[in-house]
């Protein structure tokens, strides 16, 4: 059985989760193992070894996020001749998401044989122009997602390539709606982080911020000008102090998928074929019953008229 090694980037858990979940559809059809690229420092090993790699991540303005860019000029030398997987994670659309990655991904000698876009929750908590879900209003979003990954995990086990993004109009599209002006201010929006005076120091941010952007400082949080721009701190404060793209605090955080999130569904009892003739049946006797206890009496009425 041939080997899939999975690298992602993730957030806030939207990406982990998709992640995961399309490793668990292809594991009837290869070993599969997935790694958050921010975790340990050297995966030379597990690149060399994998037949199939898959690569995941959120998409910012039609633009993969820095770490993952770095991921992949890291192990340049590595990519030849490998097949490979892209997931992309985001909000509305992003065009050509999934193809801003792998086009740099073949110019290393790797074949992008599949590319898929999943619409998740959005967890930009201090933008108020979008919407915070959670709870019960994660359910029907994360179903909806969960029957596209399966959709696309199926495709792949068929062999059916899909390559989102690759077209010359989703290139476009993701180029001139969104990567142009994302790419010109990035530099400048990765300074954009702000810590509140009313920050504790708890150090939550500092231990969860994927590339080291925060730090203690004389009893507070710091920030060092490298943010990821991935809203992890933003939505785990627990003083709602820290603010990316918005100017207020938030005020709702999104909380990571949880399982608790969807009900269990109730199991269907099936009967055996003779027991549902058998209740059919009777079901069946009970109507007749009724309809000819009506006409009897409609009958007894119109004698008694007469």
């Amino acid at each position: 059985m041939d080997t899939l090694a999975a690298f992602y980037f993730s957030g806030t858990g939207n990406t982990r989760y998709a992640t995961r979940r399309l490793c668990e559809k292809l594991s009837s059809q290869w070993n599969t193992a997935v790694y958050d690229i921010c975790v340990q420092t050297d995966f030379a090993p597990q690149i060399r070894q994998a037949d199939t790699v898959l690569l995941a991540f959120p998409i910012d303005g039609s633009s993969p996020p820095i770490p993952m860019r770095q991921f992949l000029f890291r192990y340049k030398s590595l990519w030849a001749g490998k097949s490979a997987i892209i997931l992309v994670t985001q909000y509305m659309f992003s065009g050509d998401g999934a193809a801003s990655l792998g086009r740099t991904l073949e110019t290393f000698g790797a074949h992008v044989r599949f590319a898929e876009h999943i619409n998740m929750p959005n967890n930009l908590a201090d933008c108020t122009m979008f919407k915070i879900r959670n709870a019960d209003l994660l359910i029907k979003p994360l179903r909806k997602a969960d029957r596209k990954i399966d959709a696309f995990a199926a495709n792949i086990l068929r062999g059916h390539s899909v390559r989102r993004g690759f077209s010359p109009i989703a290139h476009a599209v993701g180029y001139f709606c969104q990567r142009k002006w994302w790419r010109k201010g990035e530099s400048q929006k990765r300074n954009l982080l702000k810590i509140a005076p009313h920050c504790t120091g708890c150090g939550a941010c500092v231990h969860s911020c994927p590339v080291g952007n925060i730090q203690p400082e004389n009893g507070k949080a710091h920030a060092l000008g490298h943010c990821a721009l991935c809203y992890r701190c933003v939505n785990l404060c627990p003083q709602k102090a820290i603010t990316l793209f918005g100017t207020q605090p938030p005020q709702e955080q999104y909380k990571r998928w949880r399982k608790s999130c969807f009900p269990q569904k109730a199991k269907r009892r099936t009967m055996p074929p003779c027991k549902q003739v058998k209740n059919c049946l009777k079901r069946w006797r009970k109507v007749w019953a009724c309809m000819w206890r009506n006409k009897r009496k409609s009958l007894e009425r119109t004698k008694r008229k007469k």
